[in-house]
């Protein structure tokens, strides 16, 4: 229970960078119109890689299902987090869906996926080492 405790405290770090990234997008990436959206969710996947590449190997004594379970708590709660915002705006959990769309250059399936998959990615990086 304790290295689940753990994950969710590496996803908890992930908070305030796409509270920062969403903040960058908005004052800085606007200006580059169309672009804005897609870079912000590259920056943001990116950010979360970097993390778990960072943080989840610290980790100690998991197996390959524990990655898959932390991916997948780290998923619900990123998308959690997405919909109170959504709700906070009102739009609810049809914004929610919306942001899944990528023809309108939103990039937010990119970011999700990564939450999901970034610490059984990281791990399998980390094993060939």
């Amino acid at each position: 229970m304790k290295k689940y405790t753990y994950a969710l405290g590496i996803w908890v770090i992930i908070i305030p960078i796409a509270i920062l990234n969403g903040g960058f997008r908005e004052y800085v990436l606007v200006n580059l119109g169309g672009l804005a959206y897609p870079l912000s969710g590259i920056i943001l996947s990116v950010c979360i890689f970097l993390v778990a590449y960072l943080l989840v190997p610290k980790i100690k004594n998991c197996v390959k299902r524990d990655y898959f379970l932390f991916g997948l708590m780290w998923f619900i709660l990123t998308n959690l987090f997405d919909l109170s915002a959504y709700i906070r705006e009102g739009t609810g959990f049809k914004g929610l869906l919306q942001s899944y769309n990528i023809f309108t250059g939103n990039t937010w399936l990119l970011v999700v996926l990564t939450a999901l998959f970034a610490p059984m990615i990281v791990m399998r990086i980390k094993d060939k080492k």
